[in-house]
């Protein structure tokens, strides 16, 4: 079923205090129990962090997805979830000057390799009010809040955030009984005390050396009491990292393409910073493979000057096109290790309807059944050319092939699920708007349907 959108222009966007304030009330009125991990400093002008890191109870998701559905505005962009943390990915919220979109990090348990070092049920018993504004939320106690920012960090990535290391020190110094105590169920006392001691010293090199007894002892104390259950959590830790890379419910991607003269890096230029924050990673890519048959380069990239150029020979052409379909699947599966967005410049699926760009000289049957193999993005944006502009075109390009590219082009896109022909002539900052609220439509409607079937 093909679905063209609207041309919608930019969605309203809130501020980020005001959205804190709503996202406090929704999550209160849902009975979530919750606290803001770090960062919050600055609440309710201000978020010092790229996100915002929430601590709940995993059995308290459903509510969460319930409380940011009835906050006004605000679209729900992207999902992620691991057994650890849900990413949710805002649009709506001004969190800079071109900023439109919020992650909101929920996390569920606080594990390294799936083997618990801080319960949640602990942090959220002990979590304090703090005030931001006309409301207020909560916090972790600064025991426990320096035990996440520490282990964060130095346990799971083995290194030493300097950002948090003065606020850690002093805390450690000021209640260290309390900071052993917390840490001794899943670490042993005689671990927890040397961690406590390298902090409170300021050694860095003394802390870092505390890295492999934190993970040893960790393993074996979850190993030895709960063997079973320790070994199924670290299964399911890895076999959710896999899932995360290789499924296709975290990767969405769009393709703006159409005429060289009217090409959309300009428009990717202008959407970027817009769409930061829409998922982990918010990438452009090129349609622009080099690829090799033994010591002889195959560039099978759009050549603009195509019509002087004459087209390989059919031998050529198909193992290139192959080549290049491997290639892009390749892509597809394997450059992926969180929530990606990617913008795509261009797309090889003219390969079927516009062959000459791609120097193509074999079969046009093969190319038509090559170009339905590519992999197909969510939402397609055609740069379509107006008659009036069809006159400023470069003369060396003929007439009758410009406007039969432009048939092409809208032919192709109408066959398409999901896409959006866009005036190319209009002012950049008009058009780059339409293609936002495409995007953001788009995302949205794969989000919600995602959650639907989740919860």
């Amino acid at each position: 079923m093909q679905k063209s959108l609207s041309k919608s222009l930019k969605s309203p966007v809130m501020s980020f205090g005001e959205f804190l304030a709503a996202l406090f009330l929704a999550l209160d009125k849902e009975g979530v129990r919750y606290c803001v991990l770090r960062n919050y400093e600055d609440f309710p002008i201000n978020n010092r962090g790229r996100d915002v890191d929430i601590m709940i109870n995993a059995f308290d998701l459903p509510r969460v997805s319930r409380a940011l559905f009835s906050i006004h505005d605000i679209r729900i962009v992207g999902f992620s979830e691991r057994h650890y943390v849900a990413s949710y990915f805002l649009a709506g919220v001004c969190t800079s000057t071109q900023a439109r979109a919020l992650q909101i990090d929920f996390d569920l348990s606080l594990t390294w390799k799936g083997l618990l070092y801080l319960p949640a049920d602990a942090v959220l018993s002990a979590m304090i009010p703090r005030p931001a504004g006309n409301s207020t939320f909560f916090v972790p106690s600064p025991v426990h809040e320096a035990i996440i920012s520490l282990l964060a960090s130095l346990l799971i990535g083995g290194w030493l955030n300097e950002k948090y290391l003065p606020c850690i020190r002093k805390t450690f110094t000021g209640n260290s009984s309390e900071v052993i105590a917390a840490l001794l169920p899943q670490f042993g006392l005689k671990t927890a005390t040397r961690l406590v001691d390298s902090v409170t010293s300021g050694d860095r090199a003394r802390i870092l050396g505390c890295v492999q007894s934190l993970r040893v002892s960790l393993a074996l104390h979850n190993l030895l009491h709960r063997p079973v259950r320790s070994v199924l959590a670290i299964v399911r830790h890895y076999g959710g990292e896999l899932v995360i890379r290789y499924s296709p419910k975290t990767l969405h991607s769009v393709c703006i393409f159409g005429l060289d003269d009217f090409d959309g890096t300009a428009i990717i230029d202008t959407l970027m910073p817009l769409l930061q924050s829409m998922a982990v990673v918010v990438e452009r890519r090129h349609f622009m493979p080099s690829l090799f048959l033994g010591r002889k380069s195959c560039d099978i990239f759009p050549n603009t000057d195509f019509f002087n150029d004459a087209p390989r020979s059919w031998l050529t052409s198909m193992t290139c096109t192959i080549m290049l379909l491997i290639n892009t699947w390749m892509t597809q599966l394997a450059e992926k290790r969180n929530l990606t967005l990617r913008i795509y410049d261009g797309c090889h699926h003219e390969l079927s309807f516009n062959p000459k760009k791609y120097r193509y000289g074999g079969p046009v049957w093969f190319a038509r059944i090559i170009g339905k193999l590519f992999p197909s993005p969510d939402l397609w944006i055609l740069l379509d050319v107006p008659a009036k502009a069809l006159q400023s075109i470069n003369q060396e390009f003929y007439s009758a092939e410009t406007l039969r590219q432009c048939d092409a082009y809208r032919a192709f896109v109408t066959t398409r699920r999901r896409y959006i022909i866009l005036d190319a002539g209009k002012p950049l900052a008009i058009v780059a708007d339409e293609a936002y609220a495409a995007i953001i439509d788009t995302l949205a409607l794969c989000t919600n349907r995602q959650l639907k079937n989740h919860f």
